[in-house]
Formats: C-alpha cells, sequence, structure tokens
C-alpha cells in the first residue's frame, strides 16, 4: 500500500507541474532561439563589425589630414665678448601645422582592398547564415526531442495503468481465493518494473526540455509545455532537384566560394606590389614668434623695442614615386605563395562539393528507408495494440497465465517506442535534407 501511495502522489505531481506552464509551439521556440541564442548574438555582433570596415575610407581612397601646435619655449643667456648683445633673450614661438598625405596610386591598391572588405563581409553574411542555419535544426531537432521523451513518457504511463490495474485486479482475486502466490508476485514486478521504467524517462523527459532551454537561452528551471506532435507529411523528394538546390543554395558551399574570391583578391593584391607607387604630401604652418629683449645689453644708448615679433608662413605640395627594384625576391614568393593558396582553395571547395554530395546521398537513402520503415511500425503499432486489447479479454478469462500477457505487454511497449522513434527519425532526416540544400530557414521561418 504504500509503494501505491508514492506512485499516486507521483503521477498527481506530474499533473500539477504541468498546470501553469507556458505553451511552446515549434516557431515560438525558434523566434526565441533567433532572439537570444548566444551563438547567433556573437555572430550578428561579428557581422556589424565588417559591415562599418567596409568603406572606401577603410579601403585608402581618401587622404588623411593632420593638424599639431608645437608651442616652444627658450632663454638664452649670453656672456660673449665678441657679441654685440649681452645678457639674457627669452624666445616664445607658436606653430601650428596642417599636413595631408594622399596616396594618388598604389597599383590600384584601394580598389583590390575595397573588394577584400565586401568579400569579408559578405564572408562574415555567410558565417552567421550558417551559425543561424546550425542553431534552427539544433532547436527543431531539441523540440522534436522533448515531443518524443514526452510521447514516450505518455506510453510509459499507459503501460503503468495496464500494470497497475492488472495487479489490482490480481489482489482482488486473492481476495477471492483464486488467485496463488506466484501470480501475484509476477504481476506485482512486472508493476514496480514499469513504475522503474517510468520514473527514469520522466528524468528523461526533464533533460530533453533542460537541453531545449541551453539552446533558447532561457531559464534551465523554466518549464514549457511543448505542444508539437510527431507527426509529419512525407515528402515526396527527387534527387536531381535537391542536388540542384544544394549546389544553388548550400550556406557551406556558397561561404566557400567568397573563400575563394578572397584566396582569388590575395593573389590579386600581391601581383600590385610590384607596381609603382605615386605620393602626395601637402602642408601649411604658420609661425609666430616673440623676442624678449628687455633683460639684453646692447652696449649702446639705445637699442630696438623691448619685444621683437616676427610671423612665418609655409606652403608645400611634394610628390613621391616609389618602386621597389629589389627586396631579396619577396614580391615574386609573395605572388608565388598566392597563387598556391588559390590552388589549395580550388582543391578544398571541390572536397567541399565531393562531401556535400555523399551527405546528400545518404541523407535522401535514409529519407526513403525511414518512410518505410516508418509505415512497417504503423502497422505493428495496430497489430500490437489489437493483440494487447484481446490478450486483456483472454487473461481475464483465464485463457492465457501472466507471463503470457506479460510477453504481449512488452511487445506492445517496444512496438510504440519504436513507432515514436520511427516518426522522430523521419523529421531529423527531413531537417538534415532541408539544411543540406539551403531551405531550413525558408521552411521554418
Amino acid at each position: 500500500m504504500k509503494f501505491k501511495y508514492v506512485m499516486v502522489v507521483a503521477l498527481f505531481g506530474v499533473t500539477l507541474s504541468s498546470l501553469g506552464q507556458e505553451a511552446l509551439t515549434l516557431s515560438d521556440a525558434i523566434q526565441k532561439g533567433l532572439s537570444n541564442n548566444f551563438g547567433i548574438r556573437i555572430e550578428q555582433e561579428n557581422q556589424e563589425i565588417a559591415r562599418n570596415n567596409n568603406t572606401w575610407g577603410e579601403a585608402g581612397r581618401y587622404p588623411v589630414v593632420s593638424f599639431n601646435i608645437n608651442q616652444s619655449n627658450a632663454i638664452t643667456d649670453i656672456d660673449n665678448p665678441a657679441s654685440f648683445l649681452q645678457g639674457k633673450l627669452r624666445t616664445n614661438d607658436l606653430n601650428p601645422v596642417i599636413n595631408t598625405n594622399w596616396t594618388i596610386f598604389d597599383g590600384f591598391t584601394v580598389k583590390i582592398n575595397k573588394e577584400r572588405l565586401q568579400l569579408l563581409q559578405d564572408q562574415s553574411d555567410g558565417n552567421a547564415t550558417i551559425v543561424i542555419e546550425n542553431a534552427v535544426q539544433a532547436i527543431v531537432e531539441a523540440y522534436y526531442t522533448a515531443i518524443l521523451e514526452q510521447e514516450r513518457t505518455n506510453v510509459l504511463a499507459q503501460v503503468l495503468t495496464l500494470s497497475r490495474d492488472r495487479y489490482n485486479y490480481i489482489l482482488i482475486r486473492k481476495e477471492l481465493g483464486s488467485a496463488v502466490t506466484f501470480d501475484i508476485l509476477q504481476d506485482k514486478n512486472a508493476y514496480l518494473t514499469d513504475s522503474s521504467n517510468y520514473v527514469l524517462q520522466q528524468l528523461n523527459f526533464q533533460n530533453a526540455l533542460r537541453s531545449l532551454n541551453l539552446l533558447l537561452a532561457e531559464d534551465l528551471t523554466k518549464r514549457f509545455e511543448v505542444t508539437g506532435s510527431l507527426d509529419s507529411e512525407t515528402q515526396l523528394y527527387s534527387y536531381e532537384d535537391l542536388y540542384a538546390r544544394m549546389t544553388e543554395n548550400n550556406s557551406n558551399l556558397r561561404n566557400q566560394f567568397v573563400n575563394q574570391e578572397l584566396l582569388r583578391n590575395a593573389y590579386v593584391q600581391s601581383r600590385a606590389a610590384r607596381s609603382p607607387s605615386l605620393d602626395l604630401n601637402l602642408g601649411y604652418s604658420y609661425t609666430k614668434n616673440w623676442q624678449d629683449l628687455s633683460e639684453a645689453n646692447f652696449g649702446a644708448d639705445s637699442g630696438p623695442e623691448e619685444v621683437i615679433k616676427s610671423n612665418t608662413t609655409n606652403y608645400f605640395a611634394n610628390f613621391t614615386l616609389g618602386f621597389t627594384l629589389f627586396n631579396g625576391g619577396r614580391i615574386k614568393r609573395q605572388i608565388k605563395n598566392a597563387r598556391v593558396q588559390e590552388t589549395l582553395g580550388l582543391l578544398e571547395t571541390d572536397d567541399l562539393k565531393l562531401t556535400l554530395h555523399n551527405d546528400l546521398l545518404s541523407a535522401y537513402d535514409r529519407y526513403r528507408v525511414r518512410v518505410k520503415l516508418l509505415g512497417i511500425s504503423d502497422e505493428n503499432l495496430a497489430t500490437a495494440s489489437l493483440n494487447l486489447e484481446l490478450a486483456l479479454e483472454r487473461y481475464k478469462n483465464g485463457t492465457i497465465n501472466s507471463f503470457d500477457y506479460r510477453d504481449i505487454q512488452v511487445n506492445f511497449l517496444q512496438a510504440a517506442l519504436s513507432h515514436l522513434q520511427s516518426k522522430f527519425d523521419l523529421i531529423q532526416t527531413d531537417t538534415d535534407l532541408l539544411r543540406l540544400t539551403g531551405g531550413i530557414l525558408a521552411n521554418y521561418q
């Protein structure tokens, strides 16, 4: 009786814990993940940096203008018989300077740099897309995993109810004197086993919800009520269509193309080092000078004013033409290395295409096989459910014993769990196909 009380309390506690929970659809989960997921937020900040850098000013098109003010002070004490000026001379200077440096030509480096900055922004956008796609796929799988564990919990609760009813039934038969101790122990053992399985499954369900919360960047102790279903429509995919969509829309492949363009840009930039450079330097300076002669001795009855002021203005425009004649073959090596890097990028692109082709083939074959397995699982579950229903009546009539009924009950449990796993596997494979063909965001957003 104590054990029965504990199980009733446990079941009642689960029912109460589900009250007041926030309902969570798959769409809600994805929106929460897109807003809160730390990986997505980090990549968005990287995107902002790439956008900020993608300007002509960062590429070097515009001149650099600087402004400086120099101020100097000096005291000169003259004690020289050969000089007509004796004593202390105080000098103060104020010198504002405006300077402009502008590279007029540098082998089209500015244009090459701007192309590189645009490619870096495209690469950052591509990286963000990959991160978002991975996050959405992870959220979808975590959401359906939570539903899977919830459905498993329901199946085990159903089996536990059957075991409890059978155990109560055998206790009634015992009171009537029509049940032996062996049968009672057999039914009690089945009841205890199903109770343990149910309690462990509750833990699995809680862990699945916690994993979902982690992806959504929600409080790990928060309990959502997942409202979705494992039922999904079977898609009639054409491999040729999937392959065409993959080669055009796969985010990893598109990002690799951007990487290849960056390598080509690096090669063009290395060749630009052979070109001459022409720099323009413009400037303006103004010097204001004060000389304090109040403490100086000119050796005569009269001398100049105590303070002499002077101004000096300077304008300049200088051109510098530079050309690297020899630097130990460094430019040649850089060009050669850039060409090798570009070739390596082409090989990596071909390798990625082949890998994605293999992944698509595997996912396509898995999907077709899992569609067939789901059909078989549907039939198996229907048969096991009907068999369990008939076995219960036969058990009550005494036609079959507890061993036979338990075997049928276990068979139903395995069929039900296998059926849930088949539905989950089909959803997971469908998500893999969407991810490989670049359609996961369009499908779930």
